[in-house]
């Protein structure tokens, strides 16, 4: 029975691409059968949906088997040069995206200028304009969105970090009475454990009451 990595190396593609048609069916307990497989499912049409076509790209961007060049090609096929392939960050893909529109605007309006194109100045200097109001409001959006990142705490990173440090506060008052009482009064140190332990009690009462209270809410 040959290995995912050895069925890459008879179709010549990446074990990236051999691992996801295992997944999808492919069997492996000969070459013959798993080449079988591939042609079967390699003859059927390939989608142009362009919505697919991103989703497929996005999925083997880093697959370097001919039905992933394929799909980058067609992917790619008839965009301005300079297009890239789609990421898994919206946010850079719609900044992109609106950099390319501008870019785009610019030199259709270029032409026209060029070539005295009077009917299509005015047309494509709107557009143009267009473009670029929405590429410095995406540039916006862009730079609040990594200052937010910045800035913002993951709600289960916070609440881990909030749990240690209760636990330390916790655990230093149980400990202080007991610690701290012999320094407190030398003489009588029972008697100022008692005053202590007393306070601390009070403390995690009063601090129990505040959870409560905001997890009712």
């Amino acid at each position: 029975m040959p290995s995912q990595r050895e069925i890459a190396k008879d179709w010549q593609c990446a074990h990236s691409y051999v691992a996801k048609c295992v997944k999808n069916g492919c069997p492996t307990d000969s070459f013959e059968s798993a080449r079988a497989w591939r042609k079967l499912h390699a003859s059927k049409r390939a989608t142009t949906s362009p919505k697919q076509l991103a989703k497929l790209v996005l999925q083997e961007k880093n697959d370097d088997s001919p039905d992933a060049r394929e799909y980058r090609k067609e992917f790619l096929k008839d965009r301005p040069e300079g297009t890239r392939l789609p990421s898994d960050t919206p946010l850079e893909d719609a900044l992109l995206n609106a950099q390319q529109a501008a870019a785009e605007a610019w030199r259709l309006l270029s032409e026209s200028m060029t070539a005295n194109q009077d009917d299509l100045i005015g047309v494509r200097l709107s557009v143009h304009n267009k473009a670029l109001e929405a590429l410095f409001r995406a540039e916006s959006a862009y730079r609040e969105e990594l200052e937010r990142r910045r800035i913002l705490i993951p709600l289960a990173e916070a609440m881990e970090t909030a749990r240690r440090g209760y636990q330390v506060i916790l655990q230093r008052l149980k400990a202080l009475p007991q610690n701290v009482a012999p320094r407190c009064n030398p003489t009588d140190p029972n008697r100022a454990m008692t005053v202590l332990e007393s306070e601390c009690t009070a403390i995690l009462a009063d601090a129990q009451k505040v959870y409560l209270s905001w997890s009712d809410e």
